[in-house]
């Protein structure tokens, strides 16, 4: 090889990695005067999306005040990692209730086939995002004590 192809290749490649670089610092640039997207999380709060499936609750009727559960038990049924745990007891009124109602939210995957399912409407999922704890103790919420 000639010593003028070694020049003209060389000098190639120092205009191509410098318009590469050029091109690179433009991407920068533009994105540098653009508004930031990033939030300040303990001090702000993202904005939920109304899509969003959180944490399984319990509705509370409001002509009522009670929650509208009878226990019938096919939220447990459906739930494919046995995430929710009812006990059903006989109220005054002799009619089947919960006793206790149990959501382990460390098996949980909010997929809200619970909620679909639910033939009175009685569980929904709510717009809380800030579940995690130290424990796996802290990730079994107690729906009705």
């Amino acid at each position: 090889m000639s010593k003028n192809n070694r020049i003209k290749k060389l000098s190639g490649e120092v205009i191509k990695s410098v318009t590469s670089s050029i091109a690179g610092m433009m991407v920068t640039l533009k994105y540098f005067l653009k508004k930031s997207v990033t939030v300040r999380y303990p001090e702000e709060k993202c904005v939920i999306s109304p899509r969003y499936r959180g944490v399984v609750c319990l509705v509370i009727d409001g002509k009522t005040g009670k929650h509208r559960c009878i226990a019938c038990g096919t939220c447990v049924r459906i739930c494919p990692n046995y995430s929710l745990v009812l006990e059903s007891g006989v109220d005054e009124l002799k009619k089947r209730c919960p006793t206790k109602f149990t959501l382990k939210l460390g098996q949980c995957m909010f997929c809200g086939l619970c909620v679909e399912a639910c033939p009175v409407g009685a569980l929904e999922m709510n717009k809380e995002y800030e579940i995690s704890t130290y424990t796996r103790q802290g990730l079994e919420r107690l729906l009705l004590p």
